[in-house]
């Protein structure tokens, strides 16, 4: 999960990323969730299929992201 949160924070920041880094934290957040698939909390997983980044880390930090045009 601290992985999870490392690559979310580069991505939903990239004003901060050094060149390079959002591409390449882009790809390894789509390997952690092929890796991780069975350990990541379905609504969790769920967001970041859908690319839904900011609303991974509202729901990490404990709130309740908006609902999207697919209802959840």
């Amino acid at each position: 999960m601290d992985e999870i949160k490392s690559c979310l924070q580069v991505i939903t920041n990239p004003k901060d990323a050094k060149p390079g880094e959002f591409r390449e934290t882009l790809a390894r957040l789509d390997i952690l969730l092929v890796q991780e698939k069975e350990n990541i909390h379905p609504r969790l997983r769920h967001f970041l299929e859908k690319r839904s980044y900011l609303k991974a880390v509202t729901w990490i930090e404990g709130g309740s992201p908006e609902k999207g045009i697919c209802g959840q």
